[in-house]
């Protein structure tokens, strides 16, 4: 096996669990899938251009991009129902219609909740995702940041705290 094979099958066994849970902030469970497999062919293109240092944020970054434009273009890719996510029974959503309603409704809530805190409180954001999502440390967003380690935490309260309440509000105007 060629040696960028070799970091390339590392680097997914390592990071593909990450890539799949970033996309699924907006996407169902097998688009992310096919999202995060187009995320790492992208990757095999540009392995020799990302630094290993940058890897995490690298496969974060384009994998948004990917959601991003998987959603503008209304879901060109194709999706393949079968198994069901950890149970191993078949599962056809097709059948029932209104499930997929629901599910892509609370889907674009998700995206808008997420995507105002992104665009208010970006720090936050950055802070909550990169944490959960990246799985980095407190020191290693503060080190990013160029803030205190203390105050990333804090930022991932608030962020919890407001996400919280617009997900509530928007859940209220939906019932009204």
């Amino acid at each position: 096996m060629r040696e960028k094979d070799r970091r390339l099958d590392h680097y997914f066994v390592k990071y593909s669990k990450m890539v799949i849970r970033n996309i699924c902030l907006h996407v169902d469970y097998h688009t992310a899938e096919d999202l995060c497999q187009e995320t790492f062919i992208r990757l095999s293109e540009d392995l020799e251009r990302v630094e290993p240092e940058k890897m995490k944020a690298w496969l974060l970054e384009v994998s948004d991009n990917l959601t991003k434009d998987y959603l503008k273009k209304g879901g060109k890719y194709k999706v393949y129902l079968g198994l069901g996510v950890g149970t191993g029974e078949i599962v056809d959503f097709r059948s029932d219609t209104e499930l997929i309603a629901a599910e892509r409704e609370e889907s674009r809530l998700r995206c808008r909740v997420l995507k105002r805190l992104r665009q208010e409180k970006q720090d936050w954001y950055d802070s909550l995702i990169w944490h959960c999502v990246g799985h980095m440390s407190d020191k290693e967003i503060s080190k990013r940041k160029g803030v205190k380690a203390s105050l990333i935490g804090k930022w991932r309260q608030r962020a919890k705290e407001k996400l919280r309440e617009w997900y509530e509000e928007e859940d209220k105007g939906k019932d009204d």
